[in-house]
């Protein structure tokens, strides 16, 4: 007799394999991931949600100012959304020229000082004023441009 034919005499039992590996409970590596994903989407959801409530004085300002005002009532717009990103007591006592400088001074291209004497007279006169819409105008750039106000890097000298 062979080798052959004795093998195929041996009496083994059938494969038995092990049972596939379990999905739980999870290794402590996908714990990790499961919780990194949800403190990203945590975070990401707080930013958007901190965001969209600091914009919300400017996005007001602008729905309001594109409703068509006068130039009084655009002004005073102006200084309620610049009450809401600036300090007050640096915003409150701002009268006059000082009030336009501080506003050219939040814009690229200053618009406020240059235009003074029709300011004056849009906000003091009874009678309506020619260029009312630029002077709107004026505000509604400034809103989109200057708010909310960007840090600045101080100077040394």
């Amino acid at each position: 007799m062979s080798i052959e034919s004795q093998s195929s005499f041996l009496p083994l039992n059938a494969l038995h394999l092990p049972e596939p590996p379990a999905w739980l409970p999870l290794a402590w590596g996908w714990w990790a991931l499961v919780a990194g994903v949800i403190f990203t989407v945590l975070i990401i959801g707080l930013f958007v949600r901190w965001n969209k409530k600091r914009l919300a004085p400017k996005k007001a300002a602008l729905r309001l100012l594109a409703r068509g005002q006068k130039p009084s009532e655009a002004i005073e717009l102006v200084r309620q959304a610049a009450l809401c990103y600036f300090p007050r007591e640096e915003i409150a006592q701002l009268t006059g020229k000082e009030w336009y400088v501080f506003l050219d001074r939040h814009l690229t291209i200053p618009c406020f000082v240059d235009n003074y004497d029709h300011w004056q007279h849009a906000l003091y006169s009874k009678q309506p004023v020619n260029n009312a819409t630029e002077l709107v105008q004026h505000c509604h750039n400034w809103v989109e441009q200057a708010l909310p106000p960007k840090k600045r890097r101080v100077k040394r000298g």
